[in-house]
């Protein structure tokens, strides 16, 4: 690979297009984690020739992920300025979310449906990594384990075209818990327990607990976006509000 920082490194027509999609891949991997994570602020400008020296990928494969990402609605692109990490908007995730319950019931089906056997064990170890996680308090763990659950679904779905129209809905829908569930008590031990429930459907491969379990996930996260909209975060009661709200319930 060439320095990172170098103009003319080589191209897709050098590597071949199989190697550039690969490193256009990692690229995207990476730089959305680092808007995910909130390394990256929303409003936050920041260059190709930083993100390539970041992640030590030239910046080809990072200018490609970088149209990607702003085609997912993470980045805008600011001629003579760089490129700026959008906002996090509470009330597009409510619409997302109404695209995704329906997706992600699909995916959850066809997983329990189609998984292989070793598939279906890594969903009960995720499951159980998963409340690990959420007991020791640590969200970095938790995310990338919600970022497997989500490769895991689309593995065993086998299904491209629901994977390609979901994926940009998942990340807006992770930044978005992500950088806010430090306000919610509970939060992440409610993720874990209903991203552990639909693992062990698939495991099981039952399919009606699949789309249950589906359900019941996305609807742990609109109340969570919805507990967002009226109480906004900074407000340091909006954590106990979404608790009493859990028991209410």
């Amino acid at each position: 690979m060439t320095d990172p920082g170098n103009q003319t490194e080589i191209g897709p027509a050098e590597t071949g297009p199989a190697e550039f999609a690969s490193m256009a891949d990692k690229a995207y991997a990476g730089i959305e984690e680092l808007i995910v994570s909130g390394t990256l602020p929303p409003r936050g400008f920041v260059s190709e020739k930083q993100l390539s020296a970041q992640l030590g990928i030239g910046r080809t494969p990072v200018r490609e992920a970088l149209k990607r990402l702003e085609l997912d609605g993470m980045v805008t692109i600011v001629p003579s300025r760089g490129i700026m990490v959008t906002e996090v908007d509470v009330k597009l995730q409510l619409y997302v979310l109404d695209v995704r319950r329906e997706l992600e019931r699909l995916i959850a089906r066809r997983a329990a449906r189609y998984a292989l056997p070793a598939e279906r064990e890594r969903c009960r170890a995720v499951a159980a990594e998963m409340l690990d996680a959420a007991r020791a308090e640590d969200g970095m763990r938790f995310m990338h384990l919600d970022q497997e659950v989500n490769q895991l679904l689309d593995q065993c779905a086998r299904n491209p075209v629901a994977t390609q129209t979901i994926r940009p809905l998942r990340s807006l829908s992770r930044r978005f818990w992500f950088q806010n569930y430090h306000a919610h008590s509970g939060s992440l031990e409610d993720g874990a327990r209903t991203h552990a429930d639909l693992m062990l459907a698939i495991h099981k491969g039952d399919v009606e607990a699949a789309a249950t379990a589906s359900d019941r996930l996305m609807g742990y996260v609109e109340a969570y976006a919805r507990e967002t909209l009226r109480y906004p975060f900074g407000d340091e009661l909006s954590g106990s509000r979404l608790s009493e709200g859990r028991a209410a319930q």
